[in-house]
């Protein structure tokens, strides 16, 4: 009976252990289809959309802000956490990931890759042991996502254009993934083609109107028939004399008994400008960026824009740092982290004004939690050596068991006139040690 309970449970655990299911060979993120050519006539491409002031702005936010905060390799210490400088990740992440790539520029990169095609990607180049030696960025358009159908193991195919196409483990791709359902990011720009594709609709107009010397468009009627030589000779002294921008608004002579007639519409009529004041918000909400980020300061009031830029970091910024740090800390320490990790530094993005963080510190500094080197380092000040790292507090400060008990006699602590105590007895000592253990400090005594 005992040897057939242990072959059910052995058998239930191997059912347990079992994977079902299986993925494709070549996992595809994209669900929208359609193309590139939108339907406002426009083809719309992870390189076009970037020539939208809008789609340039929010790319540029979102990166440069990513790659400029402090990267460091960390290890929680006694103290808290301790960043390990000496450490070969520390100096690839926060100085240089490979000779030709700074750590700004690789950050940079590989978030306006996520951004436009869902996924960035960069070679882990290892030394004989195995360890992290460089970090080189691929483009995306060279990188597949592949499957071993036999193994279910990921990898990616990288293509070397005229040497062929090579494969990459996926434990040597430092792979940033955007939103996705699965190992692929998807792709932003396809997802808001339509919308992207009415904002090049309307940069387009604009540009075409201005060019025609922002006037609209007319026939001209003539009363007596041309030649086909006749009709291309005053056509191009038409467009000659009047179209463009330095030609806009002068007076039209027509001979040959010609007439001109309006057509269309103007730009107040077709809100011109207020469709492009409309776009500039429609783009944003596909990049999670709030409209004043790209300079967009219509319905700005400036009486919260401090927790604005609090909010920006929280929702927009602090997703993809947390993208970047949990790649390298599987990839780049490997299984056997030994409490090693990486961390960026948002602390900068969320600090307040300068009469905000005064009123922060000294709060800070009044319960003991801050000493002055500390705020100085905060600030990026020098500190003050050593006597600057005392923590000090309110001596008011008391706990909840301690109300209602006599308070200190500051007599007996430091004497009638502010000195020693004139006559130190065990009282006085007493009084002294409850002092003391007030301000969090303990004092020995022989």
């Amino acid at each position: 009976m005992l040897d057939g309970l242990r072959n059910s449970l052995a058998r239930g655990l191997d059912v347990l252990a079992q994977r079902v299911s299986s993925e494709p060979r070549y996992p595809d993120a994209q669900r929208v289809g359609g193309g590139s050519r939108t339907l406002a006539g426009v083809s719309i491409t992870p390189d076009s959309a970037v020539t939208i002031a809008t789609v340039w702005a929010c790319l540029r936010y979102l990166s440069q802000t990513v790659a400029v905060l402090p990267w460091h390799a960390m290890k929680d210490g006694a103290k808290g956490a301790e960043i390990q400088s000496k450490h070969s990740v520390d100096y690839l992440i926060n100085k240089r990931p490979n000779p030709e790539w700074s750590s700004f520029q690789f950050r940079e990169t590989l978030t306006h890759w996520a951004l436009r095609w869902g996924n960035g990607y960069a070679e882990i180049e290892r030394d004989q042991l195995g360890r992290p030696f460089a970090l080189w960025p691929i483009h995306p358009d060279r990188v597949e996502i592949c499957r071993d159908t036999e193994t279910g193991v990921l990898f990616y195919e990288v293509s070397n254009g005229a040497g062929g196409t090579i494969e990459i483990a996926a434990m040597d791709m430092f792979h940033l993934r955007g939103f996705g359902e699965g190992p692929v990011g998807v792709n932003v720009i396809t997802y808001a083609a339509q919308s992207l594709g009415w904002a090049k609709a309307a940069q387009l107009f604009g540009s075409s109107f201005f060019g025609n010397g922002a006037n609209v468009a007319g026939v001209v009627i003539n009363k007596k028939g041309l030649k086909e030589g006749g009709l291309r000779k005053q056509r191009a002294e038409f467009d000659q004399l009047y179209k463009g921008v330095r030609n806009a608004n002068k007076t039209a002579f027509l001979d040959n008994d010609a007439d001109w007639k309006k057509i269309g519409l103007n730009a107040e009529e077709t809100q011109l400008i207020e469709v492009h004041q409309y776009l500039v918000e429609e783009i944003c909400r596909w990049f999670g960026v709030p409209p004043h980020k790209v300079m967009h300061l219509l319905r700005a009031t400036f009486s919260n824009i401090e927790h604005q830029a609090i909010e920006v970091v929280v929702d927009s910024v602090s997703p993809w740092v947390k993208r970047f740090e949990d790649e390298a800390d599987y990839k780049l320490f490997g299984q056997n982290r030994q409490g090693l990790y990486t961390k960026m530094n948002m602390r900068a993005l969320m600090r307040g004004d300068q009469k905000t963080r005064g009123e922060y510190y000294k709060l800070m500094r009044e319960v003991g939690a801050y000493s002055p080197n500390r705020i100085l380092e905060l600030e990026d000040e020098n500190t003050i050596g050593a006597i600057g790292d005392i923590h000090t507090m309110n001596s008011t400060y008391t706990t909840l068991e301690r109300i209602g008990e006599d308070p200190i006699n500051p007599r007996a602590v430091s004497g009638n006139n502010g000195g020693p105590p004139m006559e130190p007895d065990d009282e006085a000592q007493t009084n002294m040690a409850d002092f003391n253990r007030i301000l969090g400090r303990e004092v020995e005594h022989a």
